[in-house]
């Protein structure tokens, strides 16, 4: 068991750290650019420049890591409902998409300055590179239970894609919510409810197995 002295420093480090990650938010709302240096930054917030290397090494970590927790904050909120265990595989990605929304909504200002132009383009210092690692296991876990219970057909090397097809649909929604301007975005629930099932559909037996049996058909009938 740690100490009271090391909860007491583990605390003052937790208060700093979230000092920075508040301060470095509010600049970039209130100014709409970065800070011109970790050096300047730390000289308007008035603290020594290693406290903040204790926490952060750039700025760009300060955005992953509200991106990490966010998602975090989503997952979590699902896992402790009562009645997620029981949903299927598409029924937890569609509580996946309103509860993470409903998580953006109270940030929803940083959050469109902070989302990347590129998401799905690898690059250096991009915010959501660790969300998109935690994003793949959350979706993969649910793709496994869905191959499991036959609510996805497994298509083998397709079926790896699943997961990069799916990452691309968290990018078409949130640039849908970006520009989302109906009431209490109920264009987006919509967009939600479509595109999952859209995915489930194409992911599940029958619709992908139709087209290429009919598809073999035709080019039977040329011949």
């Amino acid at each position: 068991m740690s100490s009271k002295a090391d909860q007491n420093k583990n605390a003052k480090a937790e208060k700093m750290k979230e000092k920075i990650r508040t301060a470095y938010i509010e600049y970039r709302l209130l100014k709409g650019e970065f800070p011109g240096s970790i050096f300047a930054f730390c000289k308007e917030l008035k603290i020594k420049e290693s406290e903040f290397y204790e926490h952060f090494n750039t700025f760009s970590q300060i955005e992953s890591a509200f991106w990490k927790e966010k998602l975090g904050t989503t997952v979590n909120r699902l896992k402790d409902s009562s009645d997620y265990a029981g949903f299927s595989s598409r029924e937890k990605l569609l509580a996946f998409y309103f509860t993470w929304f409903e998580e953006l909504l109270q940030d929803r200002s940083f959050a469109l300055l902070s989302f990347p132009e590129k998401p799905s383009t690898p690059f250096s210092d991009n915010p959501l590179d660790a969300t998109k690692t935690h994003f793949e296991e959350f979706v993969k876990e649910l793709l496994t239970e869905g191959e499991g219970n036959g609510e996805i057909a497994s298509r083998g090397p397709v079926s790896a894609r699943y997961a990069d097809m799916l990452w691309m649909q968290f990018i078409f929604l949130f640039n849908y919510w970006r520009k989302d301007q109906s009431a209490g975005f109920e264009y987006t629930d919509a967009a939600i409810e479509k595109s999952v099932n859209l995915g489930f559909d194409l992911m599940g037996k029958g619709i992908v197995e139709s087209l290429v049996d009919f598809g073999k058909f035709l080019l039977k009938q040329d011949r």
